[in-house]
Parts: C-alpha cells; structure tokens; sequence
C-alpha cells in the first residue's frame, strides 16, 4: 500500500531493474535434460548456450543442466515459461504504472520484452555487462530494441555509480535485481553497500525487486540486508520453484497487508491482459516473514555467500497451502484467490499455468487460509 500523496494508487510511475544475464549455448549435441544445442559461445564472462527443447528454447551460462537465465516458448511467445518472470512482477502490486524503468542484466530480454507489452510508453534503459548477449538475445529469443528501449553494455554496479554523479541523478521507480553468473547471483550486487547505491537511484515511490533463491541459509542474509538498507522487506514465496522475490521501496510506500495485495492484485488481472494471473502472483507474499535472528548482513568485506548457500534454510520459509474441502469428500491444495459469500476461486497447486477453479459455496465444506479455518467462519 502506497502512502497518500493526492493521487490514487492506480497511476504511479513505476521502474524495473532486472540484473540478470545467463544464456545457453553450444555446439550441435542433444542433451536428454536441455534438449539440443543450437548455438555455443565462450565469451568474457560466461560459456553462453543457447538450446531447444521443443518448442522452448533455452538460455544458459555454464554447463549445468536444468538452470537456465531465460527460456521462451518460440510456439507461443509471451506465455511465461518459468514462474520467476511472473513473480517479478510482483512490484506492480506496490507501483502499479510503470514510467521509467532501468534493467540491469538483459538475459534473453523476458522481463524487458514484457514491460514494453504492457507499458508501451515507459522508458526502459538495459545494463548488461557481456557484450555478447544483445545479439544473441535479439536472434534467438525475439528482443528488440527501439526508441524507448535501450541496452547499455556495462556491469550493473558499474552502471549505477555511473548514474549516481549524473546533475540531477536519475531516479526510477521500480527495481528488480535478477543478476545470475551460472548458478547465483555475483556477490558484489548482494551486499548493503550495493543496495544503498540502488537506494541512490530509486524515487520516493519506486519499488525495488529482487530475485533469490529460498532454499538456504543465503536468503535469510539477503533478507536481513534488505531490512538493514531499506527499513523493512516483503518476501513472495515461489509455489513450483525455489525462487523468492524480496521487495523494498521508496519513502513514499509501505508494506502489503495479503488482503491488500489480493485486492491490487485482482485490479491488475482485469486491467491487463497478463500472460498469467496476477493474484497468484499476490497468493504468493509472505507478509510476516522475517529473517532468522542470527542472519548476517552482507557487506563488502563480508559476504560468506557460499557458506551459507551449502546450508539449510530456517523454518520460516517452509511452504504453506491454502485447502478447499468439498462436501464430496474431495480435498484441493493450492491458493485462494477470492472468497465471497457465493463462490471461492481456487488456483490448484501444480496447476499455476492453468485456469483456477470456481465452486460456489454450496459445494464446499471448509475454506483454510495459511492454516485459519476461514469458511465456514468461526462463532
């Protein structure tokens, strides 16, 4: 929920930075997992492989199977083949109305391609440090520049402090961090003297997103980081992945209640014509959770990433369900989308790609929301 500043809350300006760049290329072997490689190249920074599998094609950097930086389904183009791209989309529940936009890592160009869809009039400027990747993102994976829409080939860090001694500094209004090298993030874009530079070029009403892995000790460090520079931090939890998504923003704007998110999230469905369902994407926060007590906040001088990755996560980030038992018996884990005093609209779990189902009342037993019985109401 955005503080009141005389405008209401469908209309802000919004920006995104995603810091990504991971692509998958090689020579001309099939890999059973991967599918076949249709393109390899050893650039500066990574082993860049692009693959096919079907009708999906695949971006990668490294050699290990099953991670990817991008894929897109080259039969059905704008469908969101991995539920990290959906999730990133969170910030629009904070900021609906993207203006300005900085993307920090270009990838294949998914989030890119998807905010110029739905946001044609917004400005968005592209930090990818591989000289590599435009091309390869513009020949195989259908991202185009234009006039509103450009990639600047320099590190993320770099990119920013760059901006930063700028008269004014640029200020954007939405920030996603999705920077992957192989199989995580590069340490210097997690630390809290990198993120009070991304502070320094985020405006008052601006949202800053950050793709994470949830399943270990890092992401209770990230989190704690989060708080330690921006003063508090939401968490949307993956349901069919270890993604998380951590959310922070500008002065102007305050913390989600579910309820809250529900709701902007049921406004953004019916007003754009989202290749998913955007109160999934509000199913997914996790409003309450907080970092481990022992967390460290990572620094500079101090950010045992790896450590911490070989470790278990804490409780807190265990998944939870939403449960819908029906009078015949029948029991259906997943997430509520809306309950009313007629129907529930259910999204099924292992079914986010797929259409949610609707029962009226009359059919249903129990309604259970993040373990609280909700229907029928307690006495």
């Amino acid at each position: 929920m955005r503080k009141r500043s005389g405008k209401a809350w469908p209309g802000a300006a919004l920006a995104v930075m995603l810091i990504a760049g991971a692509v998958t290329v090689s020579g001309g072997r099939t890999a059973a997992r991967d599918g076949t490689v249709i393109f390899q190249r050893n650039s500066l920074y990574h082993h860049i492989y692009v693959l096919q599998q079907g009708t999906v094609r695949h971006l990668r950097f490294g050699r290990q199977a099953g991670i990817y930086q991008t894929s897109v389904d080259t039969a059905r183009p704008h469908r969101h083949v991995h539920e990290y791209t959906e999730l990133a989309m969170c910030g629009l529940l904070y900021n609906p109305s993207p203006r300005r936009v900085l993307i920090i890592g270009l990838g294949g160009g998914v989030m890119p391609r998807v905010l110029r869809r739905h946001f044609p009039q917004a400005e968005i400027d592209v930090a990818e440090i591989d000289p590599d990747i435009p091309p390869i993102a513009e020949y195989y994976f259908g991202f185009r520049e234009d006039e509103r829409l450009r990639v600047h080939v320099n590190d993320g860090r770099t990119f920013i402090r760059r901006l930063r001694r700028q008269d004014p500094v640029p200020r954007y209004d939405y920030i996603v961090l999705d920077a992957f090298s192989g199989d995580y993030i590069p340490f210097h874009l997690m630390t809290r003297e990198f993120l009070e530079e991304v502070k320094g070029v985020l405006s008052d009403d601006g949202v800053v997103v950050a793709n994470i892995f949830s399943n270990n000790r890092l992401a209770d460090a990230q989190l704690a980081t989060f708080f330690n520079v921006f003063g508090w931090c939401q968490v949307f939890l993956g349901g069919r992945s270890a993604n998380a998504m951590l959310v922070s923003a500008g002065s102007e704007v305050e913390p989600l209640t579910a309820a809250r998110a529900l709701q902007h999230g049921e406004w953004l469905h019916w007003e754009h014509d989202f290749a998913f369902d955007m109160r999934v994407v509000a199913r997914r926060l996790r409003p309450g959770l907080r970092p481990a007590r022992n967390a460290p906040v990572l620094t500079d001088d101090r950010a045992p990433v790896h450590h911490l990755r070989r470790q278990p996560p804490t409780d807190p980030w265990a998944e939870t369900h939403d449960v819908v038992e029906l009078r015949d018996g029948t029991r259906h884990e997943g997430w509520v989308l809306q309950l009313t005093q007629q129907q529930v609209i259910f999204q099924l779990k292992g079914q986010e790609g797929e259409a949610a189902r609707t029962w009226p009342l009359g059919q249903v037993r129990t309604v259970t929301i993040e373990g609280r019985q909700e229907f029928p109401a307690a006495q």
